[in-house]
């Protein structure tokens, strides 16, 4: 796909407001999988229109990527820009909620950046398609800043989806079956958790 196209996908979907990963944090997440050149097999959770699938399969000609989105508008639209980019024979996009997916396949990362509240939920219900050695990227762990500093919003639900951030975020740093760096001034908050038993 040319980068003109992945642009026009990138910035519409700015307009529209659909979740993104920041700049910085799709450069990260591309980096990381440049220098690891084991990573081969992807799950993603969250595919929104499918740009960061596209992003991710660009790294490398053997990688392959099953995606997952549950609102079905961004699905038909995620297809169609991984048609255009002529991918839809490494990239293969679910519909349905990420928590429901069931497949034997094990992957070498697991990209989460879906509902945030259900973080937890996602990384227990994949534990079973990881092995040691697979590692868990977790996007918008910081929530915007309002993650550390709750006064910066003062909608009720946002505060209490904040707080379910905060104690994922805890939990996972102490997680024995991982070994975990937070990255809090990357994108909007990443942690890369890799298994190790």
């Amino acid at each position: 796909m040319k980068e003109s196209k992945l642009n026009e996908i990138h910035d519409e979907a700015r307009k529209n407001n659909i979740p993104l990963m920041k700049d910085d944090g799709m450069d990260f997440l591309i980096h990381y999988l440049e220098k690891h050149e084991n990573i081969r097999d992807i799950l993603e959770i969250g595919t929104a229109v499918g740009y960061s699938a596209i992003r991710m399969a660009q790294v490398r000609w053997d990688m392959r990527i099953d995606t997952l989105e549950v609102n079905p508008e961004m699905y038909e639209q995620a297809l169609e820009n991984i048609a255009d980019a002529e991918l839809s024979d490494r990239i293969t996009c679910w519909l349905g909620d990420g928590a429901q997916f069931e497949t034997e396949k094990k992957y070498d990362l697991i990209f989460v950046d879906a509902a945030k509240s259900q973080y937890r939920r996602y990384m227990e219900h994949f534990m079973r398609n990881s092995l040691p050695g697979t590692v868990f990227i977790f996007d918008n762990l910081a929530f915007h800043g309002i993650v550390d500093d709750n006064s910066i919003s003062h909608n009720r639900s946002t505060v209490q989806m904040v707080h379910k951030i905060l104690k994922f975020r805890e939990h996972l740093l102490k997680d024995e079956r991982f070994e975990t760096i937070y990255y809090p001034d990357t994108g909007d908050g990443i942690a890369v958790a890799k298994r190790i038993k």
